[in-house]
């Protein structure tokens, strides 16, 4: 299991983004967060604050590779950030319920 994360630039993006996954059976437990601010560099080399949008949702490991290659083909330009932390360990039930409710392998 893993806790996927997926940086947006705007909330459309973000709710299209879940409308996707959930779509074709990707992630369980989907959450948006609004309102994140980023810390990039400007020209100058000083940090600057950026709004940004952050996905958090639970899914399998297996499906990392496909819900990547999803975003690159309905995102080519601007591609949205996307990274997945392992979860070590989680309640039985709710390991239960991302194997029944994500897709098949």
């Amino acid at each position: 299991m893993i806790q996927l994360h997926i940086i947006t630039k705007n909330e459309d993006q973000a709710n299209r983004i879940t409308d996707l996954l959930h779509e074709h059976g990707l992630v369980t437990n989907e959450y948006i967060l609004k309102e994140v601010v980023g810390r990039v560099p400007d020209q100058e080399g000083k940090l600057t604050s950026i709004s940004e949008v952050l996905i958090v949702g639970t899914t399998k490991a297996l499906l990392f590779s496909t819900i990547n290659q999803l975003l690159k083909v309905h995102y080519p330009e601007n591609t949205p950030i996307i990274y997945a932390v392992p979860i070590v360990y989680m309640d039985e039930s709710q390991t239960q319920d991302v194997m029944e409710g994500t897709a098949k392998i």
